[in-house]
């Protein structure tokens, strides 16, 4: 079975690196390049999303938080991305699963969504 993940990523080529990686590890990446309305979320139905913090269309810890408050969609895993010297503070706010520090290591986004993915595939 494949996982579907969410990528709200506004800068094309990290949007466009992080779909290659996830896509070579047998996801469904499914893209927007601003934090949509909760509607778009649904529709997508991801199983995990990774949402950038600074985007063009506004930051995306309102959208994590917004899901995370949305009793269909509070289960799914939410990733923040930022450059943020307080990401820390701003995962916490929102409620995020995890965050990631920018510039990410690969080989630590693949870990954090493969550990995200593990811990939801273990509780269906």
């Amino acid at each position: 079975m494949f996982e579907k993940v969410l990528l709200v990523e506004n800068d094309p080529n990290v949007r466009d690196l992080i779909t290659y990686i996830l896509e070579d590890e047998g996801m469904k990446v499914v893209q927007l390049t601003t934090p949509e309305d909760l509607d778009a979320v649904a529709q997508s139905a991801p199983d995990l999303a990774l949402v950038d913090e600074w985007t063009s269309g506004g930051p995306g810890h309102r959208l994590c938080l917004r899901i995370k408050q949305n009793p269909r969609m509070s289960h799914i895993p939410m990733i923040i991305m930022s450059t943020a010297l307080h990401i820390e503070e701003i995962a916490a706010h929102c409620r995020a699963d995890a965050y990631i520090r920018k510039p990410f290591d690969l080989n630590e986004l693949l870990e954090k969504v493969r550990e995200k993915i593990r811990r939801l595939s273990s509780n269906r």
